[in-house]
């Protein structure tokens, strides 16, 4: 951008700056002002500035009737852009096909029909099963075939919602024979959204002009066979799934949109009713009434359809304002989108909707301001992600660079038993200075140790489905079909609209409601509660809750059910309440006040063959209290995976593992066998065999009386708590990478 387009920029944007909206804001109001000018849609460059001055762009002038009604109350496009994000992180729930059909078991009579999920593994296109369970339709790219032989048409269609991404028909013509044919449901989402069909055309003529820099699939045939149609889908990027073609003539297609407000986790309505159709290719959007009225008559399954959408929207109510579109079938419906993020109709919305975002701006301007420390902060943060992009290693996450550097830092202050020269020739090679006498670095083997840094720059090594395991809510939702290996998951606590929220999960007593006073009845009959982070790791942020007959008491200290309830509504992060796991009473005689839990950290390279790398325990003592982080004091032990054999304690003492045989605190000595242990791992690997989309996970799990409950899933464990890996273990890093050098065009790594 040049001085002038700068000038010009800090002009328009100055005026919504002193309103209170944010630098990022304006600017980006700015952005689609500019591009609003460009348009040619029949509106004059001046209506268009005035629409820009009074917050809205020129297509609602139309919309609204807003020269002949200027003071209109309709919220403004500038305002609707401020109020998002609408909701929390569990929009994650709906952010792909795939998550979706994990996480909405109970719906999925009325989701897409989905049979595999494609994705990339190790430079090569992997197809796994969407049903992990039973395996009904196979597991592998042939089992896909052999299903396209038997139904004789199948969808490959992006694993999301994507108005750029196409979906095409595959079709069995022959034996053995197969040929991609337009989507026309497909073709017609695109059209509706403004984008055009099959970019890449592979299914369509090509054009006398071609696109600039367009270049022709090579893969791309009139026809196909089992082998040309794989190398063609290996040529698709990012994520696709197979599914079942929907029940619905191309002609016929409609989708029906419906706006939703959950509200503080306890009531659901749904605000505003839509239709929109393509008529003569053109876009057709009429509004239907809540009786699902449209021209007089009465919409199909409207009722059904009403009472199916309120019933999802009342099991995800974490979020809190989305829309769901619905298309209508031969047979029924399907739930085809659910947008977190919608945008309005290209229609006047009701008085319903338009109260409730004036509600929410309202709400948000009273309880969100932007400071100059705020500025400051942002400011900050994006001139630090400018340096880490211009001179850090490509690849590295501005995140995980921070915590290198911090890292570095603390190392270069408070490691006092190496020297100065010591220090650099570590950084150097990406290692933190305590790494010499922890591992026994020298010049010679430094090179078959994973470095500090090398292990940051690696992350993330699992794929976007990583969010299935990066909060114990949603863990235990995917997890559905393994619920007998979680602790029951009694209640949600979040805050909404700055209030503090409470929400029964599923595993729930019968006869318990969602409210404090019926989370202190629930205390009062289980004696113990566990109170967590969501998203916690390490034990950061974990509260015994403990009734003793006579009073309250949180990790030890007495407290009243008033402070507790201050201490809870205090919390920023979503908090979880479950049930309190008891370790297996041979291992609570080494130490009774922490669980003493079991990492296991299993690696799925091939998706269908899931391996236990590394197993140690984790024993708490006097100086880390209810948990067992080695690194705040605790003890850890090698176990031999063959045999559950436990031995080798060691506590780290100045960052160095030291034996430590006998308990400090009890005196019991820390050598045996791990109770369970063959149903443990089978029950871990049975696990990864469920989310073969995943391939790095480390375990940490509480071995129990009758077997053993999972506490959670790491995405990126703390592997440099044990020194010592497998030949087997360590070339599998050694493989991620050579991957993401490759990627990236490293030579050095």
């Amino acid at each position: 951008m040049g001085i002038i387009e700068r000038v010009k920029r800090e002009i328009f944007i100055r005026p919504w700056l002193r309103q209170g909206y944010s630098r990022r804001l304006a600017n980006s109001y700015y952005r689609k002002t500019v591009k609003d000018l460009k348009t040619d849609n029949g509106v004059s460059k001046a209506d268009k500035k005035w629409a820009h001055q009074h917050k809205y762009f020129s297509d609602s002038i139309a919309k609204y009737d807003l020269k002949n009604h200027p003071e209109t109350n309709y919220i403004t496009d500038l305002d609707y852009m401020y109020l998002k994000p609408f909701n929390n992180s569990f929009t994650k729930w709906v952010h792909d096909l795939v998550t979706a059909n994990k996480v909405l078991v109970d719906y999925r009579e009325h989701l897409p029909k989905l049979y595999f999920n494609i994705i990339e593994r190790e430079e090569k296109k992997i197809f796994l099963p969407i049903d992990t369970v039973s395996r009904a339709y196979g597991e592998n790219y042939d089992d896909f075939i052999k299903l396209l032989e038997e139904k004789g048409e199948l969808i490959i269609r992006p694993d999301r919602f994507s108005a750029y991404r196409s979906a095409y028909r595959i079709v069995r013509v022959g034996q053995g024979e197969y040929k991609l044919l337009p989507d026309e449901l497909s073709r017609a989402r695109m059209e509706l959204a403004g984008c055009q069909y099959d970019r890449e055309y592979l299914v369509t003529e090509l054009p006398e002009e071609l696109p600039e820099n367009f270049e022709e699939n090579p893969c791309k045939r009139d026809s196909y066979d089992k082998d040309s149609l794989y190398e063609l889908i290996s040529t698709f990027k990012y994520g696709y799934v197979i599914a079942e073609p929907y029940k619905v003539e191309p002609s016929e297609a409609r989708m029906l949109r419906i706006y939703v407000a959950n509200e503080k986790l306890s009531s659901t309505r749904l605000l505003d009713f839509y239709e929109t159709k393509l008529v003569d290719g053109k876009e057709s959007c009429r509004a239907v009434s809540r009786e699902g009225i449209v021209d007089g008559e009465k919409l199909e399954r409207w009722d059904e359809i009403c009472a199916e959408v309120t019933r999802l929207a009342r099991f995800m109510s974490e979020i809190e304002y989305f829309s769901v579109g619905v298309i209508p079938t031969r047979d029924g419906f399907i739930i085809d989108s659910v947008d977190t993020n919608p945008a309005l109709p290209p229609v006047a919305h009701s008085k319903q909707l338009n109260d409730f975002l004036l509600e929410r701006l309202e709400k948000k301007r009273e309880t969100v301001v932007v400071t100059r420390e705020k500025w400051l902060k942002a400011f900050k943060y994006k001139r630090y992600k400018e340096f880490v992009h211009r001179f850090c290693r490509p690849g590295m996450r501005p995140y995980m660079e921070k915590l290198w550097l911090t890292s570095v830092w603390d190392d270069l202050r408070h490691n006092k038993d190496t020297t100065l020269a010591q220090k650099i020739w570590c950084y150097k090679r990406g290692f933190l200075s305590f790494r010499i006498k922890q591992y026994g670095l020298t010049k010679e083997n430094y090179k078959n140790f994973l470095s500090d840094y090398q292990y940051h720059w690696l992350n993330r090594i699992n794929n976007d489905y990583q969010i299935w395991i990066n909060d114990k809510t949603t863990t235990r939702f995917v997890f559905e079909p393994y619920k007998q290996y979680f602790a029951k998951y009694y209640y949600d606590i979040i805050k909404m609209q700055g209030e503090t929220c409470i929400k029964a999960l599923q595993d729930i007593p019968e006869g318990f409601g969602a409210s404090f006073d019926e989370l202190f009845r629930l205390l009062r009959r289980e004696k113990l509660l566990a109170l967590k982070p969501s998203s916690g790791t390490h034990g950061d942020g974990f509260y015994r809750m403990e009734y003793d007959g006579e009073k309250y008491l949180i990790n030890g200290k007495e407290m009243t059910q008033d402070e507790i309830v201050a201490m809870i509504s205090e919390f920023k992060s979503i908090y979880i309440v479950t049930e309190y796991l008891f370790m297996h009473r041979e291992l609570k005689k080494i130490y009774p006040y922490s669980v003493n839990t079991i990492r296991v950290a299993v690696v799925n390279q091939t998706a269908y063959e899931p391996k236990i790398m590394q197993t140690y325990m984790r024993i708490g003592s006097s100086s880390t209290g209810f948990t067992d982080n080695v690194g705040y004091g605790g003890i850890c032990a090698k176990i031999d995976i063959p045999s559950g054999h436990y031995y080798c304690p060691q506590k780290i003492i100045n960052h160095v593992f030291t034996p430590c045989p006998i308990h400090p605190d009890t005196g019991v000595e820390i050598k045996g066998t791990v109770p369970n242990w063959e149903l443990m791992k089978k029950g871990i690997t049975d696990i990864c065999r469920f989310m073969p989309e995943l391939e790095y996970l480390g375990f940490d799990i509480a071995i129990t009386d009758d077997g053993f409950k999972i506490i959670e899933i790491n995405i990126h464990q703390d592997l440099h708590k044990v020194a010592e890996h497998s030949e087997e273990f360590k070339a599998f890093f050694r493989d991620k990478l050579a991957l993401k050098a490759k990627k990236y065009d490293l030579k050095k790594w």
